[in-house]
Protein backbone atom coordinates (compact mmCIF):
# COMPACT_ATOMS: atom_id res chain seq x y z
CA UNK A 1 0.00 0.00 0.00
CA UNK A 2 1.17 3.50 -0.83
CA UNK A 3 -0.10 5.38 2.21
CA UNK A 4 1.71 5.62 5.51
CA UNK A 5 0.07 4.69 8.81
CA UNK A 6 -0.56 8.34 9.84
CA UNK A 7 -2.23 9.10 6.50
CA UNK A 8 -4.39 6.00 6.87
CA UNK A 9 -5.41 7.20 10.32
CA UNK A 10 -6.43 10.59 8.91
CA UNK A 11 -8.49 8.89 6.18
CA UNK A 12 -10.25 6.66 8.70
CA UNK A 13 -10.86 9.61 11.01
CA UNK A 14 -12.40 11.58 8.15
CA UNK A 15 -14.91 8.83 7.34
CA UNK A 16 -15.70 8.28 11.02
CA UNK A 17 -16.36 11.99 11.63
CA UNK A 18 -18.76 12.11 8.67
CA UNK A 19 -20.59 9.04 10.02
CA UNK A 20 -20.90 10.70 13.43
CA UNK A 21 -22.22 13.87 11.80
CA UNK A 22 -24.89 11.84 9.98
CA UNK A 23 -26.01 10.27 13.25
CA UNK A 24 -26.09 13.64 15.04
CA UNK A 25 -28.06 15.33 12.26
CA UNK A 26 -30.63 12.54 12.42
CA UNK A 27 -30.91 12.76 16.21
CA UNK A 28 -31.22 16.54 16.10
CA UNK A 29 -33.92 16.34 13.42
CA UNK A 30 -35.91 14.03 15.68
CA UNK A 31 -35.25 16.26 18.68
CA UNK A 32 -36.64 19.43 17.10
CA UNK A 33 -39.29 17.48 15.18
CA UNK A 34 -37.96 18.51 11.78
CA UNK A 35 -38.14 15.53 9.37
CA UNK A 36 -36.41 17.54 6.63
CA UNK A 37 -33.28 17.60 8.79
CA UNK A 38 -33.42 13.80 9.05
CA UNK A 39 -33.63 13.76 5.25
CA UNK A 40 -30.44 15.82 5.18
CA UNK A 41 -28.77 13.15 7.28
CA UNK A 42 -29.80 10.49 4.75
CA UNK A 43 -28.49 12.68 1.92
CA UNK A 44 -25.01 12.51 3.48
CA UNK A 45 -24.85 8.72 3.09
CA UNK A 46 -23.53 8.68 -0.55
CA UNK A 47 -20.51 10.72 0.54
CA UNK A 48 -19.97 8.27 3.40
CA UNK A 49 -19.99 5.29 1.03
CA UNK A 50 -17.73 7.18 -1.38
CA UNK A 51 -15.27 7.77 1.45
CA UNK A 52 -15.26 4.05 2.24
CA UNK A 53 -14.63 3.22 -1.42
CA UNK A 54 -11.71 5.64 -1.51
CA UNK A 55 -10.22 3.70 1.40
CA UNK A 56 -10.72 0.50 -0.57
CA UNK A 57 -9.09 2.08 -3.62
CA UNK A 58 -6.04 3.05 -1.58
CA UNK A 59 -5.94 -0.44 -0.03
CA UNK A 60 -5.57 -1.81 -3.56
CA UNK A 61 -2.48 0.32 -4.10
CA UNK A 62 -4.56 2.69 -6.26
CA UNK A 63 -5.14 -0.09 -8.77
CA UNK A 64 -8.92 -0.63 -8.64
CA UNK A 65 -10.01 2.22 -10.87
CA UNK A 66 -13.59 0.91 -11.05
CA UNK A 67 -13.90 1.46 -7.29
CA UNK A 68 -12.59 5.00 -7.72
CA UNK A 69 -15.08 5.70 -10.51
CA UNK A 70 -17.99 4.44 -8.41
CA UNK A 71 -16.80 6.74 -5.61
CA UNK A 72 -16.82 9.67 -8.05
CA UNK A 73 -20.37 8.89 -9.14
CA UNK A 74 -21.47 8.67 -5.50
CA UNK A 75 -19.78 11.99 -4.74
CA UNK A 76 -21.73 13.54 -7.62
CA UNK A 77 -24.96 12.03 -6.26
CA UNK A 78 -24.09 13.08 -2.73
CA UNK A 79 -23.59 16.73 -3.66
CA UNK A 80 -26.84 16.66 -5.62
CA UNK A 81 -28.71 15.17 -2.65
CA UNK A 82 -27.22 17.68 -0.21
CA UNK A 83 -28.50 20.47 -2.44
CA UNK A 84 -31.89 18.76 -2.70
CA UNK A 85 -32.08 18.30 1.07
CA UNK A 86 -31.38 21.95 1.84
CA UNK A 87 -33.87 23.10 -0.79
CA UNK A 88 -36.44 20.76 0.77
CA UNK A 89 -35.54 21.99 4.25
CA UNK A 90 -36.01 25.61 3.19
CA UNK A 91 -39.45 24.78 1.79
CA UNK A 92 -40.39 22.83 4.93
CA UNK A 93 -39.42 25.76 7.16
CA UNK A 94 -41.96 27.85 5.25
CA UNK A 95 -44.61 25.31 6.17
CA UNK A 96 -44.94 23.93 2.65
CA UNK A 97 -44.67 20.40 1.27
CA UNK A 98 -41.23 19.49 -0.08
CA UNK A 99 -42.37 16.35 -1.90
CA UNK A 100 -42.03 18.01 -5.32
CA UNK A 101 -38.45 19.00 -4.54
CA UNK A 102 -37.52 15.41 -3.71
CA UNK A 103 -39.23 14.09 -6.82
CA UNK A 104 -37.90 16.57 -9.34
CA UNK A 105 -34.37 17.68 -8.38
CA UNK A 106 -32.79 14.19 -8.00
CA UNK A 107 -34.50 13.08 -11.23
CA UNK A 108 -33.10 16.05 -13.15
CA UNK A 109 -29.69 15.37 -11.63
CA UNK A 110 -29.84 11.70 -12.67
CA UNK A 111 -30.73 12.70 -16.23
CA UNK A 112 -27.80 15.13 -16.22
CA UNK A 113 -25.52 12.35 -14.94
CA UNK A 114 -26.52 10.12 -17.86
CA UNK A 115 -25.93 12.95 -20.32
CA UNK A 116 -22.44 13.47 -18.92
CA UNK A 117 -21.50 9.78 -18.85
CA UNK A 118 -22.94 8.54 -22.15
CA UNK A 119 -20.33 10.07 -24.52
CA UNK A 120 -17.30 8.58 -22.74
CA UNK A 121 -18.68 5.88 -20.43
CA UNK A 122 -16.64 5.40 -17.26
CA UNK A 123 -13.51 6.88 -18.82
CA UNK A 124 -12.02 9.85 -16.93
CA UNK A 125 -15.04 10.39 -14.66
CA UNK A 126 -12.96 12.71 -12.50
CA UNK A 127 -12.82 15.30 -15.27
CA UNK A 128 -16.35 14.58 -16.50
CA UNK A 129 -18.23 14.81 -13.19
CA UNK A 130 -16.09 17.19 -11.13
CA UNK A 131 -17.45 20.50 -12.53
CA UNK A 132 -21.09 19.52 -11.94
CA UNK A 133 -20.27 18.05 -8.53
CA UNK A 134 -18.64 21.32 -7.51
CA UNK A 135 -21.56 23.40 -8.81
CA UNK A 136 -24.05 21.30 -6.83
CA UNK A 137 -21.95 21.65 -3.70
CA UNK A 138 -21.55 25.42 -4.10
CA UNK A 139 -25.33 25.74 -4.48
CA UNK A 140 -25.71 23.62 -1.35
CA UNK A 141 -23.42 26.01 0.55
CA UNK A 142 -25.55 28.95 -0.58
CA UNK A 143 -28.71 27.17 0.57
CA UNK A 144 -27.13 26.56 3.97
CA UNK A 145 -26.95 30.31 4.43
CA UNK A 146 -30.55 30.73 3.23
CA UNK A 147 -31.77 28.13 5.74
CA UNK A 148 -29.70 29.72 8.51
CA UNK A 149 -31.43 33.05 7.88
CA UNK A 150 -34.82 31.35 7.97
CA UNK A 151 -34.28 29.51 11.26
CA UNK A 152 -31.05 29.77 13.19
CA UNK A 153 -31.90 26.72 15.28
CA UNK A 154 -31.28 24.37 12.39
CA UNK A 155 -27.57 24.85 11.72
CA UNK A 156 -24.82 25.95 14.05
CA UNK A 157 -22.39 28.52 12.58
CA UNK A 158 -19.67 25.97 13.39
CA UNK A 159 -21.39 23.41 11.15
CA UNK A 160 -21.73 25.92 8.33
CA UNK A 161 -18.04 26.82 8.61
CA UNK A 162 -17.25 23.10 8.48
CA UNK A 163 -19.20 22.61 5.26
CA UNK A 164 -17.57 25.69 3.72
CA UNK A 165 -14.11 24.50 4.79
CA UNK A 166 -14.49 21.65 2.31
CA UNK A 167 -13.58 24.25 -0.30
CA UNK A 168 -10.26 24.52 1.51
CA UNK A 169 -9.80 20.77 1.11
CA UNK A 170 -10.48 21.08 -2.62
CA UNK A 171 -7.99 23.94 -2.90
CA UNK A 172 -5.38 22.02 -0.90
CA UNK A 173 -5.86 18.91 -3.05
CA UNK A 174 -5.57 20.86 -6.30
CA UNK A 175 -2.39 22.53 -5.05
CA UNK A 176 -0.94 19.21 -3.92
CA UNK A 177 -1.80 17.57 -7.25
CA UNK A 178 -0.06 20.40 -9.08
CA UNK A 179 3.09 19.89 -7.01
CA UNK A 180 2.95 16.13 -7.57
CA UNK A 181 2.56 16.60 -11.33
CA UNK A 182 5.53 18.96 -11.48
CA UNK A 183 7.58 16.40 -9.54
CA UNK A 184 6.70 13.73 -12.13
CA UNK A 185 4.90 11.44 -9.68
CA UNK A 186 1.98 9.32 -10.95
CA UNK A 187 -0.53 10.31 -8.24
CA UNK A 188 -1.00 12.15 -4.96
CA UNK A 189 -0.68 8.84 -3.09
CA UNK A 190 2.98 8.80 -4.11
CA UNK A 191 3.54 12.01 -2.11
CA UNK A 192 2.36 10.81 1.27
CA UNK A 193 3.07 13.98 3.23
CA UNK A 194 1.08 16.11 0.78
CA UNK A 195 -1.71 13.55 0.72
CA UNK A 196 -1.93 13.49 4.50
CA UNK A 197 -1.83 17.29 4.71
CA UNK A 198 -4.69 17.78 2.25
CA UNK A 199 -6.74 15.00 3.85
CA UNK A 200 -6.27 16.61 7.26
CA UNK A 201 -8.15 19.68 5.98
CA UNK A 202 -11.10 17.42 5.15
CA UNK A 203 -10.86 15.83 8.58
CA UNK A 204 -11.01 19.27 10.20
CA UNK A 205 -14.00 20.16 8.02
CA UNK A 206 -15.91 17.04 9.06
CA UNK A 207 -14.97 17.56 12.71
CA UNK A 208 -16.42 21.07 12.70
CA UNK A 209 -19.62 19.81 11.06
CA UNK A 210 -20.07 17.15 13.75
CA UNK A 211 -19.15 19.48 16.62
CA UNK A 212 -21.62 22.10 15.42
CA UNK A 213 -24.50 19.61 15.28
CA UNK A 214 -23.52 18.18 18.67
CA UNK A 215 -23.65 21.66 20.21
CA UNK A 216 -27.12 22.26 18.76
CA UNK A 217 -28.26 18.90 20.12
CA UNK A 218 -26.90 19.72 23.56
CA UNK A 219 -28.51 23.16 23.54
CA UNK A 220 -31.89 21.71 22.63
CA UNK A 221 -31.61 19.23 25.51
CA UNK A 222 -30.68 22.05 27.90
CA UNK A 223 -33.69 24.12 26.83
CA UNK A 224 -36.00 21.21 27.63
Amino acid sequence: MLLSFPTWCIHLLTVTEWLVAIRLFYQYGLKIQQPALCQLAYSMVPHLIAGGLILLFHASGDQWTLVLNVARVLTFCGSLLLLTATLALSVALRGQSNVLIWRSVPLLGFVWLLILIMPTGLTDLGTTLLPSTNVFYLCFLFMLLVVYRQDRRVFSPVTIVGFWLLLGFVAATITAMSIVKQAGLPSLSHADHLHGLSESVLSLSNLLIAVGVYRRLQQSSFVE
